[in-house]
C-alpha cells in the first residue's frame, strides 16, 4: 500500500512540476485592455524559445497605431518587448496563468524620457490564429 501511494505521489509531483506551456502555447491573438477605449492587440508566434509578432494599439482620444513584438518563452515564463510606432517601448515579464491568460508586470520607456515604474499587466487570448 505504501509503495502504491509513493508511486502515485511521485506521479502527481512530476506532473505538477512539468512545463505545461511552451513557445507554441503563445501562438495566437492576445489583447490587453487598460481602460475602455484603450487596448493593445497582438498576433504572436513562437518558434523554439523565441516569440515574434505584430499588433495594433488604440488609445482613448489618442488615436491608434502599430507595434512590433519580440520576446522569449521559457517554461511558463514569458518576456515580451513591444515597440510602438510612437517610439515607446514596453517590456512585459510574466507567466502563463492558463493557456489563455498571461499575468505579470510591464515597464514603459520612451527614448529621451525617464522610465516609468513597473505596473501590473495581463493579456488574454482573444482567438486562435487562422
Amino acid at each position: 500500500m505504501r509503495l502504491a501511494m509513493s508511486v502515485l505521489l511521485l506521479g502527481l509531483v512530476t506532473v505538477g512540476c512539468s512545463d505545461a506551456f511552451g513557445p507554441d502555447t503563445i501562438d495566437g491573438n492576445w489583447s490587453h485592455v487598460s481602460v475602455p477605449g484603450s487596448s493593445l492587440n497582438m498576433l504572436l508566434t513562437g518558434s523554439g524559445s523565441s516569440v515574434s509578432g505584430t499588433g495594433t494599439w488604440f488609445g482613448e482620444a489618442l488615436g491608434s497605431g502599430t507595434t512590433s513584438v519580440t520576446g522569449t518563452v521559457t517554461g511558463n515564463k514569458v518576456h515580451l518587448v513591444t515597440t510602438f510606432d510612437t517610439g515607446k517601448i514596453e517590456t512585459f515579464d510574466g507567466a502563463f496563468k492558463s493557456v489563455d491568460s498571461l499575468e505579470g508586470s510591464a515597464v514603459d520607456r520612451t527614448p529621451g524620457a525617464s522610465p516609468q515604474l513597473p505596473f501590473a499587466m495581463s493579456y488574454h487570448r482573444i482567438s486562435d490564429p487562422v
